[in-house]
């Protein structure tokens, strides 16, 4: 009798930790010891001596923040939100940023972030350009990465020049070799506060769509998606967006100094 008791115990206490171990979040990204990060665009690495400078947008940020969370090291993959579901269904990603969750097949579920951006300018405080309609015929410049940037300048007949970083394009625009730098707005009011951008700081009146980055994971991965379900309350909660804008818009602003040599050529 007390033999079958031992037994039954054993089998529950297994049982309860088995249980245990598939409701952990990211159980494949603990047992791989990373976690892997799909996002819609990763910047060429810089050439052997080259510059380290700060990415595009806040997907970097927000990937490692998530993987602090979970005690995991971050490795981030480019992928499309049309090669979510296939990457998330083999294992080839852990969860894919997107901008937004249009069209999504049944296997895969979205989960909001709270942060939504669009395009703002970055314009000399001295030019009479207000207007998006003021941008035809302008060159504006952009990192690689901003698409909705892109596709918004290409809308107002702008001649548009991209870089590899958006420092690159905040220096052309500083040089002068660039009439209109964009950026996102949540992160240009932060670029502002700085002494140094106070003559940049016109722009034009709000044009283009917001859009809302998202997590995507996998459907039937409901610990998953209860864990980071839960992490995005505890960040907007905590103001961490904002947080990692305000750190974007410092790194950003160092990196332009360190690129500028000299005083833009304006004066």
């Amino acid at each position: 009798m007390i033999r079958h008791l031992r037994l039954f115990a054993l089998g529950a206490c297994l049982a309860a930790g088995a249980a245990h171990a598939q409701a952990e979040p990211f159980a494949a990204a603990r047992g791989r010891g990373e976690l892997v990060v799909g996002v819609p665009y990763l910047a060429p690495p810089p050439e052997a001596g080259a510059k380290i400078r700060t990415p595009d947008g806040l997907d970097a940020a927000a990937a490692e923040r998530l993987g602090q969370s979970l005690g995991l090291p971050v490795r981030l993959r480019q992928l499309s939100a049309e090669q979510a579901a296939a990457a998330l269904a083999t294992g080839e990603a852990d969860l894919v940023l997107a901008d937004g969750a249009a069209g999504l097949p049944a296997s895969v579920a979205a989960q909001a972030t709270g942060y939504a951006v669009r395009p703002k300018a970055v314009i000399r405080s001295d030019t009479r350009l207000r207007r998006p309609d003021d941008a035809r015929g302008r060159s504006v410049c952009m990192a690689e990465a901003a698409t909705a940037s892109r596709a918004l300048a290409q809308r107002w007949g702008a001649v548009v020049r991209t870089y590899r970083v958006p420092s690159d394009a905040l220096v052309a625009v500083r040089e002068g070799s660039c009439d209109i730098g964009l950026v996102d707005d949540a992160v240009w009011e932060p670029l502002m506060r700085f002494p140094e951008w106070k003559k940049f700081s016109s722009t034009l009146s709000a044009d283009g769509d917001r859009h809302e980055r998202v997590w995507l994971l996998r459907a039937d991965d409901s610990a998953s998606r209860g864990w980071l379900d839960q992490q995005m309350r505890d960040w907007n909660r905590a103001g961490a967006w904002k947080a990692m804008t305000v750190k974007w818009a410092r790194d950003v602003a160092f990196d332009v100094y360190l690129d500028q040599e000299v005083p833009d050529c304006h004066g």
